[in-house]
C-alpha cells in the first residue's frame, strides 16, 4: 500500500448535500484488500434490549467487545443465508479458543 499525497477538492454539488471529500490516506491495487478486512463507520439504530444483550455478552470474561459480537453475529446470518459453514471462523479466533481451553480445564 502507498501512501498518497492526492487531494481531492469537494464538488459544489456534495457542498450543497452536506458532504464533504475525505482525503485518501494510501492508494491500493485492485484485489489488494478484500472488503472483509475494511471496517466502515455508520450510524444505526438498533433496539435497546438488542444493544443490552451484546453489551452484557461483551462483559463476560474472555469475550469480544459488542461491535465484534454483532459484526460476528450479521457474517453468521450472512454465511447461513448463503450455506456456508458458520464455525470456521470460530477455528481462528483465538479469544474462542482460550475460552474452550480454560472451560475444558475447569470441567477435569
Amino acid at each position: 500500500m502507498k501512501k498518497t499525497s492526492k487531494v481531492s477538492e469537494t464538488s459544489e454539488s456534495a457542498r450543497e448535500h452536506g458532504l464533504r471529500r475525505v482525503e485518501r490516506r494510501h492508494l491500493t491495487s485492485p484485489g489488494e484488500v478484500k472488503l472483509k478486512d475494511v471496517k466502515v463507520r455508520v450510524t444505526m439504530y438498533l433496539d435497546a434490549d438488542i444493544l443490552e444483550f451484546f453489551k452484557n455478552r461483551a462483559k463476560s470474561p474472555n469475550s469480544a467487545p459488542y461491535q465484534t459480537q454483532i459484526n460476528t453475529e450479521l457474517r453468521s446470518l450472512i454465511r447461513k443465508n448463503r450455506g456456508e459453514d458458520r464455525y470456521s471462523d470460530l477455528i481462528n479466533n483465538e479469544s474462542f479458543i482460550k475460552a474452550v481451553a480454560e472451560k475444558v480445564k475447569r470441567v477435569r
